[in-house]
């Protein structure tokens, strides 16, 4: 019987002198990158590992990076595509094109990036979707890691288990 009160008293209990409000909850911590990645660039080819949206245009198949860019493949022979390059943009998950025309998401923006065959590309405009401009905005209604500019740009967000979070992304 005593052990049973000692056990129900302990489970009641902080340790150290936690208080209630040092309960964790679940909630994002942010990934850093370097300033360079908030340029949108035309690089190598790059491995699939997380995709998403598939789009094909002219002779071109483009699948989406989720959060990372645009995978290019010469799809003129629609048995084997061959790769042609990779549209980094930092948060994308969607795209479509019209008149040469690439509008994708970026960093809480809507971007216009003109294509050439996609041997050469060129940001033709950006409409501010967001009030956001650490990086890649946190997922809405959740507590997040406050963003610490000096260690870089958001380049993603992990979702963890934090501790008296002070920020909240509303929309």
């Amino acid at each position: 019987m005593v052990s049973l009160i000692s056990a129900m008293s302990l489970s009641g209990c902080f340790r150290d002198g936690e208080r209630e409000s040092d309960l964790l909850v679940d909630g994002y911590r942010p990934h850093y990158g370097s300033q360079a990645l908030k340029e949108i660039a035309l690089v190598e080819s790059q491995e699939l590992n997380n995709p998403g949206k598939i789009y094909t245009y002219k002779d071109f198949l483009l699948v989406c990076e989720i959060n990372e860019g645009i995978h290019v493949f010469d799809n003129a022979d629609g048995k084997f595509p061959k790769p042609v390059g990779f549209i980094r943009i930092v948060g994308n998950s969607d795209m479509a094109i019209k008149d040469d025309v690439l509008y994708a998401d970026h960093m809480g923006n809507l971007v216009a990036i003109t294509i050439d065959d996609f041997k050469t590309i060129s940001t033709a405009g950006t409409l501010p979707l967001q009030n956001w401009n650490r990086g890649l905005p946190p997922p809405a209604g959740f507590h997040f890691e406050c963003v610490d500019e000096s260690k870089g740009l958001v380049i993603g967000w992990e979702k963890v288990p934090l501790q008296n979070p002070s920020c909240y992304a509303i929309n």
